[in-house]
């Protein structure tokens, strides 16, 4: 302690007293307290050596990438479209449109906006015989990441890249790429409540009806009936005509129609027949159809297997039919989790404010607390 004391006065630094400084050596040495700068350096003064002698310093051997010589940036060349660049885009494309109905929208966003850059440099850049496929290609996408938003809840950017997929596909001439870009559109306008622009949207992708697709015009005529749904009881008659058109198509579709709606289904069709009935206030409806079209539902579309029992949920809801309700809501909630689609999580808020008379249930109250926790987060 005496040498201690001797260094400190020489370094012009007061200590504690003895009893103290006792107390703080001990620490020092039993590891329970590291030495301050103060005491490294008196350290340091009585045995005449270096923090890094006495461990204070780690020192770590210089990197040899410090000595490397900095080369130039070459300069950036903008990507060049080919047949391999478009097969590769492809491929990868039809890669994530086979997932996501099953895992959902969540783990798609980042990997369908990282390729975005490239896509949209090549239709910045291309010109000559292959622009036409590169267009395709960057509606395709533009499309499929609107989408991906807009089952996530983000209407905003669904909006945005379904307008850049028209923006793409207006260089074609290519009537199904148009209508069901227009008929997306609808979608978003339709959930965001905006019934008129739906309306328009909907009949602007039906304008060459003709020259489409069964499966294209089938999800068009939904989109159609859809926004007449949201108009209300005075166009509940044109709602059931485009979707019995649409229920025709999809049944008669085969695999020639294309792969732009490989989804639309009689199963598809009815499940969003009976979102216009829970619209038009006809749960009765709702469940008949609903509970129909569970039994045939295509297993790989998993996603929308979620909304539909979220959809099932509400319209026994809506016939007091409480533990229907929660059978179905249960199973749509481990889909939701499972895929993180805001669709079938909205669908399932709207279906809490029919359960709120029976919100004190066991039942009830474990479910709006797990909702509650989905969407927190």
């Amino acid at each position: 302690m005496s040498e201690m004391a001797v260094a400190a006065e020489r370094l012009g630094i007061e200590l504690p007293a003895p009893s103290s400084l006792k107390t703080q050596v001990s620490m020092f040495e039993n590891g329970r307290r590291t030495p301050g700068d103060e005491y490294q350096a008196i350290f340091c003064e009585v045995y005449q050596a270096t923090r890094v002698e006495l461990g204070f310093v780690v020192e770590t051997a210089p990197s040899q990438l410090d000595s490397l010589p900095t080369l130039p940036s070459p300069r950036i060349l903008s990507p060049k479209a080919s047949p391999e660049v478009l097969d590769y885009l492809r491929s990868v494309f039809i890669q994530h449109a086979q997932a996501e109905p099953l895992v959902g929208p969540r783990f798609l966003v980042p990997a369908v906006q990282s390729q975005m850059p490239l896509i949209e440099e090549l239709c910045k850049e291309a010109s000559g015989p292959l622009r036409g496929d590169v267009v395709r290609v960057g509606a395709r996408y533009a499309e499929f990441l609107g989408w991906l938003h807009q089952d996530t809840g983000d209407s905003q950017s669904a909006m945005l890249w379904t307008n850049r997929a028209l923006h793409y596909s207006s260089e074609l001439d290519d009537p199904a790429l148009n209508a069901y870009v227009f008929q997306r559109r609808s979608n978003i306008a339709a959930e965001a409540g905006q019934a008129g622009y739906a309306s328009g949207l909907a009949n602007a992708a039906l304008r060459h009806a003709g020259r489409l697709p069964g499966q294209v015009r089938a999800v068009a005529l939904r989109a159609r009936a859809n926004s007449y749904a949201l108009l209300g009881q005075s166009m509940a008659d044109e709602c059931a005509r485009a979707l019995d058109e649409a229920r025709s198509l999809a049944d008669g579709a085969s695999d020639e129609d294309g792969n732009l709606a490989p989804y639309c289904s009689v199963s598809y069709i009815d499940m969003e027949a009976a979102n216009c009935a829970l619209q038009l206030r006809r749960p009765q409806d709702a469940v008949r159809t609903l509970e129909e079209s569970l039994t045939r539902w295509p297993a790989e579309q998993q996603r929308d297997r979620g909304l539909c029992l979220a959809r099932l949920a509400t319209a026994y809801a809506q016939l007091e039919d409480v533990m229907g309700a929660y059978s179905a809501a249960s199973q749509a909630v481990d889909i939701a989790q499972t895929t993180g689609s805001a669709r079938i999580l909205a669908e399932l808020s709207r279906l809490q404010t029919y359960l709120t008379p029976w919100r004190k249930l066991v039942e009830i109250a474990e479910l709006n607390r797990l909702l509650g926790s989905m969407k927190e987060t």
